[in-house]
Parts: structure tokens; sequence; C-alpha cells
């Protein structure tokens, strides 16, 4: 498993030779049904295309974790990567819709394309909402063909009881994602009512929206899949929590600090959309009277000017709050490097591909002028 950027290259191709060869199967399959239903697998590849294909390689290292894999099982560990990033596909596609996001990795989002399109065809109706509807739609399919493809690959494992576990990975990864994703947007609506605390609210919906299906489930059915036992198992899942977590955070500060020409995603949007995060409820129990009047006033404001969402920045950097995020996630990665050098489960040869992973999670490096604003 990849120990050097080669490598890890070399793996990310192979999980995406695969991912294509699924997609051009149900282009196919599309195509039978009806040629402009063939247009949506178009689609979907496109949105795939420059991802960091981080989940499946947690799930292939997971599996490395347990044994350096034979031919056959880092085929089969590719191939649950691959369905993985359909996982992934489906969530951010419902996602962006949910945010209103207008870009995703520096393009148009689908339901904005989708809604040019409908322009340019000249359709009848509102292109917004039928651009909604088909990202909707290809959501949902990218979800169907994910379980179809772990279904295929869990096929060859000969071993009943770790396929059997293998699975169990797989339906929590999809079912905690997707609560985590009603959490959040119950959240927002400030119906989280079991959490009271912003921050503590905020934190769980870290917990079950991104840190499962982001580090922890993959880890864990890739290491199933390959028989770990309930050792390994332990020692992956603490270490997911801390990378987990340490990612969402690091996602956060992007959301607001983030440099938008190298992550190819809004540094307004949160700000605007009013996203409730670690970090804002640090800046307002950090803020002084004023300080929390123009949070009030500038944050969910979908109208909010350039120079509004600039002030709320500033805030966030002048109160502390974005340091101490910054501070959580150096945090997170030394309990993370803590768990490797202390597991006597995970495999040896295992160890320097998920230090880098976890380097990789939380790398503040994308967060342009934290150092000089703070």
């Amino acid at each position: 498993m990849p120990a050097s950027i080669a490598e890890r290259d070399a793996l990310v191709a192979e999980v995406a030779a695969i991912l294509h060869g699924t997609l051009d199967a149900r282009r196919a399959e599309l195509a039978a049904i009806a040629p402009e239903a063939a247009r949506l697998v178009d689609v979907l590849r496109a949105y795939l295309a420059d991802g960091k294909m981080l989940r499946p390689l947690f799930c292939c290292i997971g599996g490395a974790a347990a044994h350096e894999p034979s031919p056959a099982e880092r085929e089969r560990l590719c191939a649950l990567g691959a369905a993985i990033e359909l996982v992934q596909a489906a969530a951010l596609l419902h996602d962006d819709v949910i945010d209103h996001s207008e870009t995703r990795r520096g393009r148009p989002a689908v339901h904005v394309s989708e809604a040019d399109e409908h322009r340019r065809l000249g359709l009848a109706g509102d292109p917004v909402e039928h651009g909604e509807a088909v990202a909707i739609v290809l959501g949902d399919l990218a979800l169907t063909w994910s379980d179809q493809l772990a279904a295929e690959a869990l096929a060859g494992a000969p071993d009943p009881a770790s396929r059997a576990a293998a699975r169990a990975q797989f339906d929590l990864l999809r079912t905690e994602v997707m609560t985590g994703q009603y959490l959040d947007v119950l959240h927002q609506a400030g119906g989280f009512a079991s959490h009271s605390d912003p921050e503590e609210a905020a934190l769980a919906v870290v917990r079950w929206k991104t840190v499962p299906y982001t580090v922890l489930r993959p880890l864990l059915l890739g290491a199933a899949s390959l028989g770990a036992g309930d050792a390994l198992l332990g020692d992956l899942s603490r270490y997911a929590e801390a990378v987990g977590e340490g990612f969402q955070l690091r996602d956060d500060l992007l959301g607001v600090l983030g440099d938008e020409a190298a992550t190819g995603k809004s540094a307004s949007s949160d700000i605007r959309e009013g996203k409730r995060t670690v970090l804002l409820a640090r800046t307002s129990a950090a803020a002084d009277a004023a300080g929390r009047a123009l949070l009030a006033d500038v944050v969910g404001r979908a109208d909010a000017s350039d120079a509004e969402v600039e002030e709320v920045r500033a805030l966030m950097v002048s109160t502390g709050a974005a340091a101490t995020v910054a501070q959580r996630i150096a945090e997170d990665a030394a309990a993370a490097s803590a768990v490797l050098q202390g597991s006597e489960h995970i495999d040896p040869a295992a160890l320097p591909a998920l230090a880098a992973l976890a380097r990789t999670a939380t790398d503040l490096s994308g967060i342009a002028g934290l150092d000089a604003r703070a």
C-alpha cells in the first residue's frame, strides 16, 4: 500500500479504472432505456473528475492495516473504494442543492450547470427547479450504483464472516452520513434540541456527517473485508475519530478563510448561508456585544455584501476563534499520531500511509493568510 506519492497515484488510478468501468456499464444500461438518459452518466463522470479519492485511499489502507493484500484482495479493496466514491458523489450532489452551493471543485455545481443546460435548450418550466431535480435524481442513481458495486466486490470474498462484517460497515457508512446530513439540516434550522450548546451541537453533526463516511467506515470497511479482529478495528476507530474531526474542522476553516483558487470552493457561502460550525460558535462566544450584533446581522443573510462578509472573517480571526479551531485540528492530528505509535495491532507496513493520510486530512496550508490575520 502507498508509502510514496507515486504509489498513492497508482492506487488512485486503480480505483478510477474500476469506477470508470462501472460507469461505462451503467451508461449502456441507461442508453437502453433512452438515449437522453445516458447523458446522466456523462454528467456524473465529469462531476467525479479531479476528486482526491481520500475515502477510497482510507478503505485500501484500512485493508493493508490488517495485512498486505494479495492482488485479488487489492482489487476488491479498490472496488470497495470506488463504491465509496459513488456514495461521496451522491452526498455532494444532494449537499450542493441543500446548501445552494454554486460551485464544486472549481466548476459549476450540477444543479447550476443543469439549469444552464435547460436555458440553453429552451426547455419548458423553471430552469432552477429543473437543475435541482436532475441533481437529486443523479445523486439517487449514484447511491444505487454504489450499493451494486459494493455487493459485486464483496461477492468475491472467500470468507463469509469477513464479507458480512464488511457489508455491515458499508451499510453503516451510508446510514450515518445521511442521518448526519439530516442533523445538519435540523441544526441549521435551530431544531437540534438534544444539544443545546452551539459548539457541542456542531461537533455532534461532525461526528455523524463527516467522521463516519470520510474516515471511520472506509477504514473499517477495508479492514473488515480482510478479516480484521476487534482489537485492530478499535485502534483504527480511535485514529479515525481524530482524523475525521480534524478534517471537518479544517473544511470549516477553508469555508471562510480558504484560498478559493486553491480549494475550488467559495469562501463566502458558509457565512451567507449561516452554516453553524464550531468556528462560528467559538466566534460568537468570544465576541463582544458589537461583534455578536455583526454576526446576527450578516451570518445567514444571502444578500450580505462582500464587505460585510469580510468583517465577519476579520472577527473570526480577531477574536482568536480561528486560531483555537486550528489548534484543535493540530490536537486531532497529534491524537491520530499517538494511536499509530501505540498500536500493537496495525500492520507496521501500513503505518507510513496512515500517517501520510492523517497529515493530508488535517493540513492547514490551504488556508491563505491565517497566520497573518491571527
